[in-house]
């Protein structure tokens, strides 16, 4: 009998999940905009998390895909009866009921408060994300533009508004989404401010101006156009950092009639007339000198701090300069090293010419000989200090070379205070850009204290840039002043950036300041990825004002030598009868006449040195 194999073929068939698999578990109650957990349980996590309005037609209000258990979802902001479903494959596996209601908030603020000022308000409420306090109108929804502020980036329930600059009724309030939870009655008061200064200045002068006005965060004193708005780019001082309700304008140095006006949150609230008139100066040059020899020239008349006396060839090339003292009359310059007729030119801060005569360059009895000054690492005496100030602002978040700016910026000054600047060193850090959005606002991050490096690099490591934040160089180089100045000794500023000035500010105004006021100052400037020619002509300028230089630095390793060249301390050079015959930092070579000099440097120190006539001398700082 033939044997029948029988061969049966099993096919593994996947059932389908139950819905006894799925379960959720959540709060049945949750105020609106409530961040919710929702545990869940699924035979795999490829569905995701709704909330639905309840009735024969639900609407979906929020939904998260489950990614991780607990599974946070927002509830609505609608108060009213919801569920909470998981869904697969358009289905619902499993549902949880879920109440919303409007949560209590409440606020505490000042009755009456003046046009433009900061208040401050106690609040309790749920903090949402993105819950806000807002001013609004009286009994009506938040004012388009006003200030308000994030409850989030409160502490202890406290948190600060700026009044309306229009005077009137309002409230504060609380707000969650679109949904109003609580307000508060304000009232605006009406502000004014007057001004009282000399009736002219000559152009480019010092205007003093005494005030009188509500001193609000951000006020300021500036020119205007007779009757119209202020102008562009002219001096300004804040009216916070002036103890005595008075501030120094610089005039500009156009003539003309100008006001100048007090603003407060950008409106004028208060002018005066002033008369802009013509400066008027007398340079006097010795007429002829020998090549390479330091001579004297001395001016009259209307000098102001930033203006110099330059050695030009016959098609203007600047050959030698010297800021003028305003103090003093007399100015120290070196004559060309070759003979020759060139030029002695008085100009302003701003370029200006004053006054211009022939100088005549006669050769030289022997050939000249060369100076090389070096130094190995910066040189700075007990009583010294270097000042940093840190761009951090939006444009830092750029990329270079694979890295943020701000990144390869943080990295390379932290290596500055670890390997370059001597522990003790008196130091200050002051940084922009890094704590709001679309702001000018500039922080003190390191007061002035002896030079930890550990701490200091504990605070630089935590600088990150913000997007949209702006550049307030001239405000930042402002406060610089009050940074350095229980500095006994010599100042060192480093100005580390990526851009122009965005907040109005007057840097070279604020430089000038510094400058003028006596200290032994200099500002040097580190542009970091300045592709704009123009731009770093003009922090070429602002490092001249401040007796510094401009080093620019394209990547990690520029930078780096950039930071190093500008903590590198200048030194001058004077001949036997005392005067000032060079300038400048190690590794630059100098041409000097025969003689004996002294290289000067840090605080008081003075190392001889002979140059021989045709041949090269060498001084190393230590």
């Amino acid at each position: 009998m033939p044997s029948l194999l029988i061969i049966l073929s099993l096919a593994l068939v996947s059932l389908p999940a139950r819905a006894a698999d799925y379960a959720i578990e959540a709060p049945q109650r949750a105020h609106i905009r409530e961040s919710i957990e929702v545990t869940w349980s699924a035979p795999s996590a490829d569905g995701m998390l709704e909330i639905r309005s309840t009735g024969a037609n639900p609407t979906r209000a929020s939904y998260a895909y489950v990614r991780k258990n607990p599974q946070s979802i927002l509830a609505p902001e609608t108060p009213g009866e919801y569920h909470i479903v998981y869904v697969r494959e358009g289905e619902v596996q499993a549902r949880s009921t879920l109440t919303v209601f409007l949560p209590e908030a409440g606020l505490e603020v000042p009755g009456i408060i003046d046009a433009g000022a900061d208040f401050e308000i106690t609040w309790t409420g749920p903090n949402s994300n993105q819950d806000r306090l807002v001013i609004a109108a009286r009994n009506g929804p938040p004012i388009r533009g006003a200030s308000y502020t994030y409850v989030g980036n409160s502490r202890g329930g406290q948190a600060k508004l700026r009044a309306p600059l229009d005077a009137g009724d309002y409230d504060v309030a609380y707000v969650s989404g679109s949904t109003i939870l609580a307000r508060a009655a304000i009232t605006v008061g009406s502000i004014h401010a007057t001004l009282s200064h000399p009736a002219q200045v000559h152009a480019g002068g010092q205007l003093r101006v005494v005030w009188e006005g509500p001193r609000n965060a951000q006020d300021q004193i500036t020119f205007a156009a007779r009757d119209g708005a202020p102008v562009r780019g002219s001096s300004y001082a804040y009216v916070g950092n002036s103890d005595d309700n008075a501030v120094n304008l610089r005039a500009p140095e156009q003539p003309g009639a100008l006001d100048v006006v007090y603003t407060a949150g950008g409106r004028i609230i208060g002018r005066s007339p002033v008369q802009i008139v013509p400066a008027q100066i007398v340079l006097n040059g010795p007429g002829e000198v020998q090549a390479l020899a330091a001579f004297s020239a001395t001016w009259q008349g209307n000098g102001n701090p930033g203006d110099r006396i330059l050695v030009l060839s016959g098609d203007d090339e600047t050959l030698a300069y010297s800021y003028i003292r305003t103090e003093d009359p007399a100015t120290s310059l070196i004559a060309p090293p070759t003979a020759g007729d060139f030029h002695l030119v008085y100009v302003t801060r701003d370029g200006r010419e004053m006054a211009r005569q022939v100088l005549r360059v006669l050769p030289a009895p022997e050939p000249p000989g060369t100076l090389l000054v070096q130094q190995a690492r910066p040189t700075l005496a007990a009583d010294d200090a270097v000042g940093v100030i840190f761009d951090a602002s939006g444009s830092m978040l750029q990329r270079l070379n694979g890295a943020r700016r701000v990144e390869i910026a943080r990295q390379t000054l932290a290596g500055l205070v670890s390997d370059t600047i001597p522990p003790g060193t008196g130091f200050a850090l002051r940084v922009f850009g890094h704590r709001e959005a679309g702001s000018c606002r500039t922080d003190l991050e390191i007061p002035l204290q002896p030079l930890d490096p550990a701490s200091a690099n504990a605070v630089i490591n935590d600088i990150t840039a913000m997007n949209l934040a702006r550049t307030p160089l001239g405000r930042s180089l402002e406060l610089a002043a009050a940074d350095l100045a229980a500095v006994p000794g010599k100042r060192l500023l480093i100005v580390l950036t990526d851009g122009e000035e965005t907040c109005d500010g007057d840097p070279a105004a604020a430089i000038a300041g510094l400058r003028s006021g006596g200290w032994d100052i200099t500002v040097n400037i580190v542009g970091l990825a300045i592709a704009d020619a123009a731009l770093a002509a003009e922090f070429s300028a602002w490092a001249d004002l401040g007796n510094g230089n401009y080093f620019s630095a394209d990547d990690r390793d520029s930078l780096k030598a950039a930071l190093l060249e500008a903590t590198i301390t200048r030194f001058t050079v004077s001949n036997a009868a005392g005067e000032t015959v060079a300038r400048g930092r190690p590794g630059e070579q100098l041409s000097l006449p025969p003689g004996d000099y002294l290289v000067l440097w840090g605080q008081g120190a003075a190392t001889p040195v002979t140059v021989p006539p045709g041949r090269a001398a060498t001084v190393t700082l230590e």
